[in-house]
């Protein structure tokens, strides 16, 4: 399979990327929501010692990506009960993206559908999801409970925490030579019922046996 690796600076809003052709559009248009985000308001991650904000850019970048998520990967028709309902992105307990997802969701759909962004105290709720992020301040046996009450499921669960592709979720951010750069278990990347685009694959990270 080719690989295409993300090469986008989690400190810069323009990122960069070492492509080929097959992920060529994916990339230009990544770029074009991280500007997106970038304009207006965007969540204060710290205050510095003056007192201004100071933007997380590695969340502002993540957001990004889950959109993508939901743009490049094919859901049956059938998960949503009505013409008109929300594609709906799931964050589990903590939200780390401040105003960025919420902003994507207001400019953006999915397959004709709005995005609605939902925060769960519990899993009660998660299958009604079409991705679920989990922060890494997530315990791993809080994780481990996820895991479970997503399994056959269509959710797609992803994640930040070191391992959590292995510990059974289907995607996982992770931050390399200060870049943020994401990985797909092997299971999640060929499944029928749920299909990811080869474009999104070949900027991942593909871990074989999970």
């Amino acid at each position: 399979m080719q690989r295409c690796q993300p090469v986008t600076d989690s400190m810069e809003l323009t990122p960069s990327y070492s492509i080929r052709d097959p992920a060529r559009c994916l990339v230009r248009t990544i770029a074009a929501t991280l500007l997106l985000i970038a304009t207006g308001p965007l969540h204060a991650a710290a205050q510095t010692s003056g007192g201004t904000a100071a933007i997380n850019r590695e969340y502002v970048i993540k957001a990004a990506y889950l959109y993508y998520f939901s743009a490049y990967i094919e859901w049956p028709a059938d998960v949503f009960p009505a013409e008109g309902e929300p594609f709906v992105i799931g964050i589990y307990q903590t939200d780390p993206f401040g105003t960025a997802l919420k902003k994507i969701a207001r400019s953006k759909a999915v397959a004709g559908h709005p995005i609605a962004i939902k925060l769960l105290q519990s899993t009660d709720g998660l299958r009604r999801c079409h991705i679920l992020f989990v922060p890494a301040t997530v315990p791993l046996q809080a994780q481990l409970k996820i895991f479970d009450a997503a399994r056959g499921s269509l959710v797609l669960v992803v994640g930040e925490s070191d391992g959590f592709v292995e510990r059974g979720g289907d995607a996982q951010f992770f931050v390399e030579e200060n870049k943020v750069r994401f990985a797909f278990s092997e299971r999640a990347a060929k499944r029928a019922d749920r299909k990811v685009s080869s474009k999104l694959l070949s900027l991942a990270k593909i871990i074989p046996g999970s």
